[in-house]
């Protein structure tokens, strides 16, 4: 640690085993229908996720299923119509002003476009040092180059000295992600949500930038939400790893990585994993699971059971009833009248 800098979660205060625990999460939206008339609909639907102290959870979707605006309700940048989001035990939606800015410095943002999320105007070393800046955590601006130094060169943007004046326009895609990674970690916080980071990256650099992160990760200590929609790449972070699949504003699944991949319960699970490329033709068949149609708009979603209108499986009982997440065997939950 840096002479005279205070990182985020050294004072973090362990409270209990999780970081973040968000319960019973339900977030309505509405959309406009004709000139007058505006319909709601449920983004996300009765949802609970915890976030063990120091471990990365993954929350798997489609595009539409609702995990980004789960994540971004665990940062405080939306409010849940009902449910709460606790950090160290505290509902983070009735802190006080000092009790949220330590929170602010310990929840930080990973976003999905590199392109867009940097500022344009300005070199990549003065946005890292206005972070520095904002929250006091420098006595001196050559102690904020220095840390700033470090972090770059932790996140692969090596020398650093080649990259602190530069401007976003003059990095590549893969540089950009970087510096957005160095910028969300030079806090060192107790808590990251990762949104789907290397989805806009070439496929030859998604895992050298998610092995950065994963290493950033463990040297400080930091829990991470990591959101995809390509469930391989949490494999990055170790075959333990907690998953969280959804679906239309629902969990439906969750257990460790290992053995979701090697038995996934849920239809929806297995017509994921039968998507995954692999090589060999013959286990292409043995993989696959065809899901009717396309996925509804979240304006339209089924009754009872979210996938009931495309499941294979479907019975009269999955149209009427919603199925519960509910705890099949230890550590395995999942939402499906097969296992009722």
């Amino acid at each position: 640690m840096h002479a005279g800098f205070i990182y985020a979660n050294s004072e973090v205060k362990i409270v209990d085993n999780n970081v973040i625990e968000a319960k019973n999460i339900k977030v309505v939206f509405s959309v406009r229908k004709g000139l007058l008339k505006r319909i709601k609909f449920a983004a996300v639907d009765k949802v609970s996720v915890y976030v063990p102290r120091g471990s990365v959870v993954g929350l798997i979707g489609e595009s539409g299923s609702g995990k980004t605006t789960l994540g971004k309700v665990t940062l405080a940048l939306i409010k849940p119509t009902n449910g709460e989001v606790l950090f160290q035990g505290k509902n983070i939606f009735k802190m006080s002003e000092k009790e949220f800015r330590y929170y602010r410095l310990n929840a930080q943002y990973i976003p999905q476009d590199p392109y867009a999320s940097i500022h344009p105007f300005k070199k990549i070393g003065d946005i890292l040092i206005d972070v520095l800046k904002y929250h006091r955590l420098a006595n001196s601006y050559k102690e904020a180059l220095e840390i700033v130094k470090d972090v770059m060169g932790k996140a692969g943007l090596n020398p650093p000295e080649k990259y602190l004046d530069k401007y976003p326009f003059q990095l590549s895609g893969g540089e950009r992600q970087r510096a957005s990674i160095a910028r969300a970690l030079i806090l060192r916080p107790a808590y990251i949500v990762a949104d789907e980071p290397v989805t806009m990256l070439d496929a030859s650099l998604k895992s050298s930038i998610i092995k950065t992160l994963r290493d950033m990760l463990y040297e400080i200590h930091s829990s991470l939400l990591f959101i995809t929609h390509e469930i391989s790449l949490l494999q990055f972070f170790g075959r333990n790893t907690l998953i969280n699949v959804m679906y239309l504003g629902k969990i439906v699944e969750s257990g460790c990585i290992n053995d979701i991949l090697s038995e996934p319960l849920h239809p929806y699970t297995k017509a994921l994993i039968a998507a995954i490329p692999i090589a060999d033709p013959k286990s292409r068949e043995t993989r696959k699971l065809i899901l009717k149609g396309i996925a509804p708009s979240p304006l339209n979603r089924p009754g009872g059971c979210v996938l009931s209108d495309r499941c294979p499986y479907a019975m009269d009982i999955c149209r009427k009833e919603e199925p519960i997440l509910k705890e099949i065997e230890s550590g395995r939950r999942v939402a499906c009248n097969l296992y009722a």
